[in-house]
């Protein structure tokens, strides 16, 4: 159960964040959350059980209280019940096959004559949920005009802006919205504080946010020709939000999130506003597909090691494919200081590429100058990912292989980079 809890503990940090929209469900999830914490079982249950009866628990906290319940059983070593709240679980639509096979709390259920058909079912209603077809991909962009109808009210009365936005943009979020502001918008205050801060930036760029759904059939195209080097991509829902400045992606249940004014830059936009790095980073709209094409690769890689290496490898490979596929380079503007600094960055980064601690290579904003740009990670796990697909004769297995690493170390091996940089 622990990934899944993990995910859980951080809904549950973003709910003490927002009290203010915090329904009963909410605080009776935290409460069960907290149980779990501290390992009192029978507890738990109980208040995993108030959870599913209460009326404004939404779907997934019904399926994951289930969820939860079967695990505590199994920890208490009771079988019946353990597949009974599991059963519930997957009629309640929790569809984790992978995670259920190897979640430890569910030992005693291995050898249950209902275990493979609980299994099967899982993976039945997983099968259902997964989208193979890139035309069936939903392009969410309603949230985009909530904003907006909000932006030009607040505007009007910006004493109540606050609560204009609460009103025109949050109440009517998608899905989408709705999960990225529980793992990446602070709260409605900060949130608001953050667009009014930039009123020339924000005014600027309504015109290229709308424009994306203009962008629509590349961004199909784009997935189109993935699919095409990678049979087995299994696609996402994406939902365009305004967030604030506060991630430029993330994924969910939902899909991908992608905060749209962070990739809003065109003619006629004014970034005086935006710090170096953010004026950095600020991309066209015109690079959509290359992006989503980049956060499609996050959703089909293989899980990290925790290593520098592996969180490089992932983000590398993502830049990589991206500009394999459309002909776009997502992070372009670390390439040119890459290349010039080639050597020194792999024997900087080589020392520390085994241990955990990425914060001088990836999303350290703090470190952008004029003369070096920060997240310099992606460079060096591009240049690697690179290195092994051209070194491959068997281009669709080389890109099956990059996406399914599994051991980054001995992927960095097999690549020939450090002798590549050598000879440089």
């Amino acid at each position: 159960m622990k990934a899944f809890l993990l995910l859980l503990l951080l809904w549950g940090a973003t709910l003490t964040a927002t009290a203010q929209r915090m329904t009963r469900a909410d605080s009776l999830m935290m409460e069960a959350q907290q149980l779990s914490k501290q390992k009192k079982y029978p507890e738990a249950i109980k208040a995993y059980q108030r959870v599913v009866q209460e009326p404004t628990a939404k779907p997934r906290y019904k399926a994951v209280s289930f969820y939860n319940t079967a695990c505590y059983y199994g920890l208490l070593n009771d079988a019946p019940h353990a597949l009974t709240y599991l059963s519930k679980a997957i009629d309640a639509g929790y569809a984790d096959a992978k995670h259920i096979a190897i979640d430890s709390d569910l030992n005693l259920l291995h050898n249950d004559k209902q275990w493979p058909k609980l299994l099967a079912k899982a993976r039945k209603l997983e099968e259902k949920q997964v989208i193979r077809r890139p035309e069936d991909v939903k392009l969410v962009t309603t949230d985009i005009n909530h904003f907006w109808t909000a932006y030009a009210a607040a505007q009007r009365d910006t004493a109540q802006a606050q609560a204009i936005f609460r009103r025109e943009y949050f109440d009517k979020a998608s899905v989408g919205l709705q999960d990225y502001y529980d793992s990446k918008i602070e709260n409605d205050v900060e949130f608001t504080k953050r667009i009014q801060r930039r009123p020339q930036y924000y005014q600027s760029i309504q015109a290229t946010t709308l424009a994306i759904a203009d962008q629509k059939p590349k961004i199909v195209a784009a997935f189109r020709r993935f699919q095409e080097l990678y049979p087995a991509l299994k696609y996402q829902n994406i939902y365009f939000v305004i967030g604030g400045w506060v991630s430029g992606g993330t994924v969910s249940e939902a899909g991908l999130l992608i905060g749209a004014d962070q990739v809003a830059n065109g003619p006629g936009v004014n970034t005086s506003e935006l710090s170096l790095v953010q004026r950095n980073r600020c991309a066209p709209v015109t690079v959509m597909p290359s992006l989503m094409v980049h956060e499609l690769v996050h959703s089909n890689q293989g899980q990290q090691d925790g290593t520098l290496l592996g969180y490089a490898l992932n983000e590398g490979m993502a830049d990589f494919v991206a500009e394999l596929v459309t002909g776009q380079l997502t992070n372009a503007r670390l390439h040119p200081y890459g290349n010039a600094h080639e050597k020194e960055l792999w024997q900087a980064f080589k020392q520390e590429m085994l241990g955990t601690d990425s914060r001088n290579w990836i999303a350290n904003g703090r470190q952008e100058t004029p003369e070096k740009p920060c997240d310099l990670g992606y460079y060096v796990g591009y240049r690697i990912v690179q290195a092994y697909y051209n070194s491959t004769s068997d281009k669709k297995q080389a890109l099956a292989s990059i996406l399914s690493i599994q051991d980054p170390k001995a992927f960095l091996a097999q690549s020939g980079y450090e002798k590549i940089v050598a000879q440089r």
